[in-house]
């Protein structure tokens, strides 16, 4: 069905169409695909709305893969601090960060920054830096 209404957000054009197909992501080496989504795309250009159930779809399964991927910063945060036999306060005080911030972190209520997860990591690999860390 044509909509004339609609105007391609892209191209600008007028006339897209609404139709149901299929998504694929890829993220990292790794694809997913999503079935029945539904929109309205330009057939012009290509370019498509997602309604609004299959843009959060789009999201949620979006946001699934990058984590698959990555890997969930606030549960290594959590398993590094514990290995570390650490409270969050005094993480956060060999980090020059405020304590409620690795709570927040942990809790994934806010990311934190990419220099302190990568050195949190290099900690994991190598516990001794700890040390130095503190001393500085």
């Amino acid at each position: 069905m044509i909509t004339n209404t609609d105007k391609c957000p892209s191209c600008g054009h007028n006339g897209l169409i609404d139709k149901v197909q299929e998504e694929t992501l890829t993220y990292g080496g790794k694809s997913m695909t999503l079935h029945d989504m539904h929109g309205k795309f330009c057939p012009e250009c290509g370019e498509g709305i997602w309604d609004e159930v299959s843009y959060r779809r789009y999201t949620e399964a979006q946001e699934g893969l990058v984590r698959a991927i990555k890997g969930d910063a606030s549960a290594d945060i959590r398993r590094i601090r514990r290995k570390l036999n650490l409270t969050q306060a005094q993480l956060a005080l060999s980090f020059g960060i405020g304590k409620i911030a690795f709570s927040r972190y942990e809790r994934g209520e806010s990311k934190p920054p990419a220099p302190v997860l990568k050195l949190l990591k290099l900690i994991d690999r190598h516990p001794d830096l700890l040390k130095e860390i503190q001393q500085m």
